[in-house]
């Protein structure tokens, strides 16, 4: 369970003896050196006003989202998402429309696999996460202007990019759910890596990326992540893969998972609630 694991590495961080993690293995500075890519995190949980019954965002749903936080961000900066989007080249085009300082772009155009990744890694911002009234397993996002044309061309920090994700007003997850998946727990792990990949999806749209007619990039990155994912929670180890993507990524993901609940520990002190009767 994730509860137990990040018992354990908080045992590591406080530990006495000299090869244990310190407190500042964990800090925003050591994880953005380690992990440079997609420096993305949430700032805050918020329930949608026109949903009309009592809603909640408990702690543990927080914790279970900020696990899928380090999920995402583990994925972007592994070699294996950079040469599968490189191997979806023909699926990589724009959805929009959208022109700055001279520059077009035409729904239809073709992206760019290298641009695609550059505009994703690069992206650092804090996101709304707000419960609302969609159907379960699906979710939407702000949509913003086009990242992939602007990247390089707009400051960052004033590229317009949608603030908020949104997803189902039921219950999100739970960390007493297995991360690492065997036999019996793989489809708990699976959960994760689904939710991490819708996540990602909604994200994508935040940044300009959208799927209208013949492209549907968001689709395509969504399962890019969702399958690397799959592989390092449960797939690989089921499968016998040898050397597996697990072994190679899980002390990285183990960091990634301590330093998300570290990092945003100010939003886990109680559950969110919205009580329609109080409006």
């Amino acid at each position: 369970m994730v509860k137990k694991l990040f018992s354990l590495l908080l045992l590591a961080v406080l530990g006495c003896n000299n090869n244990v993690l310190k407190p500042d293995d964990f800090s925003k500075e050591s994880i953005d050196k380690k992990y440079p890519y997609w420096q993305v995190g949430i700032e805050s949980f918020e329930i949608a006003s026109e949903l009309t019954k009592y809603t909640t965002i408990t702690v543990d749903e927080k914790k279970y989202m900020l696990i899928c936080m380090a999920l995402i961000r583990l994925a972007v900066n592994t070699d294996e998402f950079a040469s599968r989007i490189k191997a979806a080249d023909a699926e990589l085009g724009s959805s929009v429309n959208d022109s700055y300082d001279g520059q077009e772009l035409k729904v239809g155009d073709k992206y760019d696999a290298q641009k695609v990744i550059d505009t994703v890694r690069s992206l650092k911002y804090d996101f709304v996460y707000r419960k609302m009234n969609t159907a379960a397993g699906v979710g939407t996002g702000e949509m913003g202007k086009s990242r992939y044309l602007r990247h390089g061309l707009q400051p960052e920090n004033q590229i317009p990019t949608g603030g908020w994700v949104g997803f189902s007003s039921g219950n999100w997850g739970s960390i007493d759910s297995a991360l690492f998946g065997n036999y019996s727990t793989y489809m708990e792990s699976q959960a994760y890596a689904n939710t991490a990949g819708l996540m990602f999806h909604e994200h994508m749209h935040n940044i300009g990326f959208h799927h209208v007619g013949k492209y549907k990039v968001p689709y395509t990155l969504q399962g890019v992540v969702t399958d690397i994912l799959n592989k390092i929670l449960w797939k690989d180890a089921i499968n016998g893969a040898n050397p597996s993507l697990k072994d190679k990524y899980e002390k990285q993901l183990n960091e990634l998972i301590a330093y998300y609940l570290t990092e945003y520990k100010h939003l886990l002190n109680e559950d969110t609630i919205f009580d329609p009767s109080q409006k």
